[in-house]
C-alpha cells in the first residue's frame, strides 16, 4: 500500500522530519543526557561575548561526531570553520 502523501517514507504516514523535530531531540538529549562541560560553556560564552554567531554544533551533536569517530576508527580528523573553539 503507498503512502497517501507521496513525500512520506514507504513504510509507514509519517510526515518528514522538520527542523523543530530535530530541535526538540536535541534539546531534550543536551538537557537530559549530557553533563555539563565547563570548557564547552566557557567557549560558548567567551564566543558569545565576542558577538560571533551562534552556529556551532551543540554538545550532543559533539558527542555523536565522536562516537563516530571512534567507532571507524578515525586516526585524524579535519575540522574546517572552527569558529569559535
Amino acid at each position: 500500500m503507498a503512502p497517501t502523501n507521496p513525500k512520506c517514507l514507504e513504510f509507514g504516514d509519517q510526515p518528514p522530519t522538520t527542523y523543530d523535530d530535530w530541535a526538540r531531540s536535541d534539546a531534550y538529549h543536551n538537557e537530559r543526557l549530557i553533563k555539563d562541560d565547563e570548557a564547552l560553556s566557557a567557549t560558548l560564552q567567551t564566543s558569545q561575548e565576542l558577538g560571533l554567531r551562534p552556529i556551532s554544533v551543540s554538545a550532543a551533536q559533539g558527542k555523536f561526531l565522536h562516537l563516530h569517530a571512534k567507532v571507524i576508527g578515525a586516526r585524524r580528523i579535519l575540522e574546517i570553520g572552527t569558529l569559535g573553539g
